[in-house]
């Protein structure tokens, strides 16, 4: 699953210099224009898509510094963003099917989509939240299964997994899956791969926000929905008591950043309609519209 760090780096940083990000910069204004279509645009309906689960876990890994005694379960999500006309924006990939066969109840994240209907033709963006295993993995797959889609990557978060030496020690090797690092950093040489820096709209009435905390570069999707402006978080906290009671989770990598990003997606959104990376309420809560799969907002 790893290869020797020194020969990874040197592999992919010529493509993650400046020539790849050249030419990149205007590829979500031009999502924009795109999206002006009739019915591109929100209010989107959201879904969460359980690819995996459920896990037994420790409290204190959802929920920062309490339950060390106590367990808790958790299931594997991706989302999906659909407009009126039906095109979508997956959010995250999952983990790749080699990987994944690890994994309880595995099916892998294309697939599961499938079963809302999604055809492939209709994904026109995937956002990659962050770049853990299991949000990651499917970046095997995602680029052959959805060919008209292009891929959204913070700058911070591409920068530290595929070029920072600090991103394969022990602390954080242990969330990395080389094969989705490597998938990301081979779209960086054409056009599919967005690299973004910061906030960014990349479609009618979506927007990609930086919330970094939980690793160096998440970020999130804020769009509108009937519910109103709807924020999916992906790991920027595991459990809706995150947002709730202003504790993260366990797996942080800066603790004042991910409260300054708390504070800013609270200002973007109502708490309800924040929704988190791995709680089973959103599948036990919200509507089931097709097998493994709710409808959120």
């Amino acid at each position: 699953m790893s290869m020797d760090r020194r020969e990874f780096v040197k592999t992919v940083s010529a493509v993650a210099g400046t020539a790849a990000l050249a030419g990149l910069a205007s590829t979500a204004e031009a999502d924009d224009k795109a999206g002006a279509k009739k019915g591109a645009g929100g209010p989107y309906e959201v879904f969460a898509l359980k690819y995996a689960g459920p896990f037994t876990r420790p409290v204190a890994m959802a929920f920062f510094n309490n339950g060390y005694k106590d367990d808790i379960q958790i299931y594997y999500y991706i989302w999906a963003i659909r407009a009126k006309n039906g095109e979508t924006t997956l959010v995250d990939t999952g983990l790749g099917k080699n990987l994944g066969k690890k994994f309880q109840n595995f099916v892998p994240a294309n697939d599961v989509a499938a079963r809302l209907g999604i055809k492939p033709e209709q994904v026109t963006r995937v956002v990659i939240t962050h770049m853990h295993f299991d949000h990651v993995g499917g970046m095997e797959d995602f680029p052959k299964a959805y060919p008209n889609a292009k891929f959204y990557i913070q700058k911070k978060e591409f920068d530290f997994w595929v070029n920072d030496p600090r991103g394969v020690r022990p602390a954080f090797k242990q969330f990395r899956y080389e094969p989705g690092i490597k998938a990301v950093a081979d779209l960086a040489n054409t056009k599919r791969l967005v690299i973004v820096n910061g906030d960014k709209v990349i479609g009618p009435n979506m927007e990609l926000l930086f919330a970094a905390g939980h690793t160096a570069g998440l970020q999130v999707v804020l769009v509108p929905t009937a519910k109103g402006q709807t924020v999916v978080g992906s790991d920027c906290a595991h459990l809706f008591r995150s947002y709730k009671e202003d504790i993260p989770s366990g797996l942080i990598t800066d603790l004042p950043i991910w409260l300054t990003s708390y504070e800013k997606l609270r200002a973007k959104a109502p708490v309800e309609n924040m929704f988190p990376g791995h709680d089973t309420l959103m599948f036990s809560n919200f509507p089931k519209v097709a097998e493994d799969i709710t409808k959120l907002a």
